[in-house]
């Protein structure tokens, strides 16, 4: 018997179905597609290898040897008791959403730097009010807290804004090219005041909750632009509600909360200057990402049948 592979990726396209058929069945498995998680869920009990990004599916796997996430982050698969065995290599699909996402904080950046919220509000009362004063990436000081692929694609876009200047803030510090200078995380103190817009691309780990606090956010000029498209938890979100009612930062564009969905009473709805997204910037809608995602998990099966390292194995002690 074919060793069974189980896959539940919204919206997967026939030829992407077709494409990792092939593949599995060229090396020796057999695979199959589900849209409902019900049905997944009573599949996957003999599956071993699962291909989602519905956590709770890996609870009903016994014999599963390989948990191919769609998603990025990781984090919701590093608590225990998510694995019905703890033995599950964990692999994710970093990489595959840097170009949506990077498209998101282009046009977030550009709607509030251009007041666009404002004339959109303007026409709706049949106004042809035309005298906000709006604000440039041409010229502004870039910071893009976390140089992963998010942060580079990002970098990589905005750059042909021709802004002052592009830095990266990362652990290590390494350079990447697209960015003019990478600085450790260390330097983040003194790399905020010298900051017009604020990128923040980072994953969910231990290290990485709150690491925008009051004191820093305070630190960003009164008149700085923020964007976060990576984990809620890195902001103090009742922080900076708190220092955006005060008039600190003359935007910030949210994609990520620290608690999703936003409930509905929550005043963070009201907050002024603040754009607001359904964490919908790195969604799995865009064909790109799909294409990306099995061409990655593809590679990774070649891999795993010859007994090679998986390319995007994640490290469970870093949370990616």
């Amino acid at each position: 018997m074919n060793r069974k592979i189980v896959v539940m990726i919204p919206r997967l396209e026939t030829a992407l179905m077709d494409r990792i058929r092939e593949k599995a069945g060229a090396l020796g498995f057999s695979a199959e597609f589900y849209a409902d998680e019900t049905d997944a869920r009573a599949a996957v009990a003999d599956a071993e290898i699962l291909v989602s990004n519905v956590v709770s599916l890996c609870a009903h796997a016994p014999k599963l040897r390989w948990m191919c996430t769609s998603n990025a982050g990781v984090e919701g698969y590093l608590q225990p008791g998510v694995f019905a065995s703890e033995n599950v290599m964990l692999t994710n699909s970093s990489g595959a959403y840097g170009v949506t996402i990077a498209e998101h904080i282009v046009m977030v950046t550009l709607e509030m730097m251009r007041r666009e919220a404002e004339y959109r509000s303007i026409v709706a009362a049949h106004d042809f009010r035309r005298d906000l004063a709006i604000r440039s990436i041409y010229g502004a000081r870039v910071t893009l807290l976390g140089t992963g692929d998010v942060g580079r694609k990002a970098a990589a876009r905005l750059r042909g804004f021709l802004p002052a200047n592009v830095t990266g803030v990362s652990r290590s510090g390494r350079p990447v090219p697209e960015m003019d200078q990478v600085v450790p995380v260390t330097e983040l103190d003194s790399v905020l005041p010298q900051t017009d817009l604020l990128i923040m691309s980072l994953p969910g780990t231990p290290e990485t909750v709150h690491i925008l606090n009051e004191e820093r956010i305070r630190r960003l000029p009164r008149e700085a632009y923020l964007v976060n498209v990576g984990r809620g938890s890195a902001i103090d979100q009742g922080a900076l509600e708190r220092c955006m009612r005060e008039g600190h930062l003359a935007g910030a564009a949210l994609d990520v909360f620290e608690m999703e969905p936003i409930p509905p009473g929550d005043s963070i709805w009201s907050c002024p200057r603040l754009h607001i997204t359904p964490h919908c910037s790195g969604n799995i809608t865009l064909s790109h990402t799909r294409r990306f995602i099995v061409e990655m998990f593809l590679r990774d099966l070649e891999n795993y049948a010859a007994g090679r390292p998986l390319e995007a194995l994640v490290n469970r002690q870093l949370g990616y």
